[in-house]
């Protein structure tokens, strides 16, 4: 009861993580840098897994530090992260100490972000009822399942189909997440290119970055499932995952594309229904494995079965994906007036920080 509890809270806590995040990138990141400046945020999370399964495998193998030690840990780092958050964050390039006149102007040029903070009322109705939101939503819902399934599910495969003992596993079961980060980094860049050098639009560019995470990886986690030597699977889900992770300038970073003013919201509708969705992934495996571990075929339907709900998620978000801002990312504009004020006082910002500048070289 205890660590149910615990967990509950867990999750209410961190629900708002994701969707402060999206808030923090559509504040920061111009459309030309996207991309990578996504991948560089959400990659941590690979990184910060590859760290967990590596200690935990060591701590779990030693009878002095065990089980409890892995949690402490964790807890520690959480404490450690939040301390740098608030030391260094700002949360607008208007709101930073340092920011120079020059870099405040590239970030807000476009002029899809508002430069000052306005109170803007969330368009929910807009945002409700846009095919566009919706087929990220359900594409959010199709990579969560097969992540979740990987991230939860795959040391007891590794330990009772592959026979791969506690230590090692926890080294197999990082190699995934590596390739994960990796290879989000240069899909990162390479969309940041194709947009800039206007090779692809940028619906296009998430149209194919979406259909490589989820349709390309999809196949060779197939693979993974109905092979039975433990090196082979674990090469098979590094190509998985390292394909699985251009999600990152698909579905995930559309979401800012849509309204960078609104972004925050978006990924909570997403978050909140690819969490529901992944409920699904544990009964599932519980249903179909049950109390049969060790027979592959079962895995191998469990695996089938999540493949396909990723293809068919892929193809919904492929037909309704868009790709500029949409007309609601300036919901309420006529109660909030149109920034004359904002706009005069951001120049009086930027003329402040060019004497401070002047002075400082002088």
């Amino acid at each position: 009861m205890g660590l149910a509890t615990c967990r509950l809270i867990q999750g209410m806590t961190q629900a708002a993580l994701y969707p402060s995040m999206h808030t923090m990138l559509g504040k920061w990141a111009p459309l030309s840098e996207r991309g990578r400046l996504s991948t560089y945020v959400y990659t941590g999370s690979q990184f910060g897994t590859i760290l967990i399964f590596e200690i935990s495998g060591l701590f779990a193998g030693t009878p002095v530090l065990g089980w409890p030690a892995i949690f402490w840990l964790c807890g520690i780092l959480s404490f450690a992260s939040f301390g740098l958050l608030i030391w260094f964050v700002a949360p607008s390039p208007r709101e930073h100490p340092t920011i120079s006149a020059e870099e405040l102007s590239y970030i807000t040029q476009d002029g899809n972000v508002d430069a000052f903070p306005k109170k803007r009322r969330t368009p929910w109705t807009h945002i409700l009822t846009s095919t566009a939101v919706w087929g990220l939503v359900v594409s959010h819902a199709g990579s969560s399942a097969g992540y979740l399934l990987v991230l939860t599910q795959m040391p007891t495969y590794m330990n009772e189909i592959l026979n791969v003992n506690i230590e090692t596993n926890g080294i197999y079961s990082s190699l995934p997440y590596l390739s994960m980060f990796t290879m989000a980094i240069f899909f990162g860049y390479i969309s940041d290119y194709l947009l800039n050098k206007k090779i692809m639009t940028v619906a296009n560019i998430r149209r194919t970055a979406n259909t490589i995470g989820m349709v390309l990886s999809g196949f060779f986690l197939i693979g993974f499932c109905y092979v039975d030597k433990a090196w082979l699977a674990v090469l098979l889900l590094m190509i998985s995952f390292g394909m699985h992770s251009a999600v990152h300038t698909g579905f995930h970073i559309n979401q800012i594309d849509l309204s960078p003013n609104f972004a925050g919201p978006i990924m909570s509708l997403g978050n909140m229904v690819a969490n529901l969705t992944s409920l699904l992934v544990p009964v599932i495996v519980s249903n179909i494995v049950k109390d049969d571990l060790k027979n592959p075929s079962r895995w191998q339907i469990v695996f089938l079965i999540t493949v396909s709900f990723q293809f068919i998620t892929n193809a919904v978000f492929v037909i309704f994906v868009k790709g500029s801002v949409q007309p609601w990312n300036f919901h309420d504009e006529e109660r909030i007036g149109t920034g004359v004020e904002e706009l005069k006082s951001l120049n009086d910002h930027k003329n402040s920080i060019k004497e401070k500048e002047k002075l400082g070289n002088s």
